[in-house]
């Protein structure tokens, strides 16, 4: 067994348990960190994450068809000047959950 501290100082150079940086031959985090660009922000990734949301909540309802036959009412048949596709999923899963 390792001493808690040699533990703590192992797992905080490598960033990760001992075991996982040994399977997965895990070099400390100094020498790899300078090949990542700076963290980025879960903003610019939320209309992607939002959208990924209503279309496994829409799967997990069973609603999927239904989405996508909306979205299809909206983009054709309606002809809506919805530009932003976010926008127009929220439309759409708004316009079946109200229907169901």
């Amino acid at each position: 067994m390792l001493k808690e501290e040699v533990f703590d100082r192992v797992a905080k150079e490598y960033g990760t348990s001992i075991g996982v940086a040994k399977i997965f031959s895990i070099q400390p985090l100094d020498e790899v960190q300078s090949e990542f660009k700076d963290t980025e922000s879960y903003k610019e990734y939320e209309k992607g994450l939002t959208l990924n949301y209503i279309i496994t909540d829409s799967i997990y309802e069973g609603l999927y068809q239904s989405l996508q036959k909306k979205l299809y009412e909206l983009r054709v048949i309606r002809k809506t000047k919805i530009q932003d596709e976010l926008k127009l999923y929220r439309k759409a899963y708004k316009e079946i959950t109200n229907e169901n």
